[in-house]
């Protein structure tokens, strides 16, 4: 071989040299980290786990289609349970010494609030789907947090237009004795006055978290003799309760509604046909709506044998949406990244939905409807929806900014 071919050659064998070394470099990227922080181990625990998969889901289907800028996207969870200062905890560790970038999840209103204490001190976008309480978003809220489900003054202002339009005039609560629980229930006093709804509550039962024994309780509804009952319980404590109240035949002397979500052990049917359910995303009915719901529905079951609840629904578009901007922007920084959350507009599992700058507050419906069981689904579902646009229960864009303002000259704050 004479000497031109020979440098030639060895021209060729370097240039796939340094092709390869520019392969390398790009597979050994580091991945994008991201964390979810919720309750895996205590009453909040299966709804955690089923919005959990969604999360899973998610950051499988993205590293399918390669990832997001050329990175893999890696999900980390953290087990809080319903300690505050476990979440504020891992949500600080997380982002310290992980380096991750956005996190998800939420629990209970107290260790929400707890882990947007974390995010707004890290400057990091927390996006909630667990847990919803207003003043997260509104009293306490700042830049980095976004809450991907409507909050419990929306859902509680819902609940009383909806209650205008049922007979019922006699009314007896059951509910968590803590700040979601007693915010909900002063909610509810204050818009049936502001409406104007002339109502009698007859009983009044609080529990704490974590509760087995509803026996005296459910006494004392019944001896009560309501029109209705609003069930303010939820997660493993509502098994119990719902046990409990078959026994004494609760559902057959009163209506009732309220948050009635539940996975059933198998194919049981626990929850009693015809209540009135509170939800902050119906899987069957956003099926029967928007495709891309109807495609998720069906993928989600595949992935776990399962249905989505409606903290679920939320889950999967929180990731939807950081993902979205993420491409949008060209950057995983959390500062970039969250000024690209406020205002935007994206196509979720309910639709064209909208985040509102001012407060990171998804612009999600609160929908109520009875709840029935089909061949088409195992488990019930539900019909006759009603759907109440945020922009009817929401705060206006003044009030949240008068709210703030009250908040920060409050002592204490």
């Amino acid at each position: 071989m004479n000497q031109p071919f020979r440098l030639l050659r060895i021209l060729i064998v370097g240039c796939f040299l340094l092709l390869g070394v520019a392969s390398h470099t790009v597979a050994a990227e580091p991945p994008i980290r991201i964390g979810f922080v919720g309750d895996f181990s205590s009453v909040t625990q299966p709804y955690t786990r089923n919005a959990f998969a969604a999360a899973e889901m998610a950051v499988q289907e993205l590293n399918a289609q390669g990832g997001l800028l050329g990175r893999s996207v890696e999900l980390l969870r953290r087990d809080g349970g319903i300690d505050p200062d476990s979440h504020y905890r891992h949500f600080t560790e997380l982002v310290r010494d992980q380096g991750v970038v956005a996190i998800f999840g939420g629990g209970p209103s107290h260790t929400v609030l707890a882990a947007s204490k974390a995010s707004r001190e890290r400057e990091v976008p927390y996006l909630i789907s667990l847990g919803n309480p207003q003043s997260a978003v509104v009293e306490h809220g700042h830049p980095f947090v976004f809450l991907f489900g409507p909050n419990h003054r929306m859902e509680s202002l819902g609940f009383s237009i909806f209650t205008t339009l049922m007979p019922w005039k006699r009314y007896a609560w059951i509910g968590p004795d803590y700040l979601w629980g007693r915010e909900v229930m002063g909610y509810f006093r204050e818009y049936f006055e502001a409406l104007g709804t002339p109502i009698e509550w007859t009983a009044e039962v609080w529990h704490p978290l974590g509760a087995t024994d509803y026996g005296a309780g459910i006494q004392r509804i019944i001896a009560s003799k309501p029109d209705a009952l609003i069930v303010a319980t939820w997660g493993e404590d509502l098994r119990y309760f719902i046990r409990e109240a078959q026994k004494h035949d609760l559902f057959g002397r009163m209506a009732a509604f309220g948050w009635f979500s539940i996975i059933p052990e198998s194919n049981e049917r626990l929850l009693p046909e015809g209540i009135w359910e509170i939800s902050r995303g119906p899987f069957n009915y956003l099926a029967g709506k928007y495709p891309q719901a109807k495609a998720f529905v069906e993928r989600y079951n595949r992935y776990t044998g399962a249905f989505p609840l409606e903290f679920t629904i939320g889950c999967y578009d929180s990731l939807h949406a950081w993902s979205q901007v993420v491409l949008r922007t060209g950057s995983v920084d959390p500062i970039t990244v969250t000024n690209a959350l406020k205002g935007m507009t994206f196509i979720g599992l309910r639709g064209e939905s909208h985040i509102r700058a001012i407060d990171g507050q998804l612009n999600s419906p609160v929908y109520f409807g009875r709840l029935t069981y089909t061949s088409e689904y195992p488990v019930g579902v539900l019909e006759s929806v009603i759907e109440i646009p945020a922009g009817k229960v929401w705060l206006s864009e003044q009030e949240v900014e008068t709210r703030r303002r009250n908040a920060s000259a409050s002592p204490g704050k």
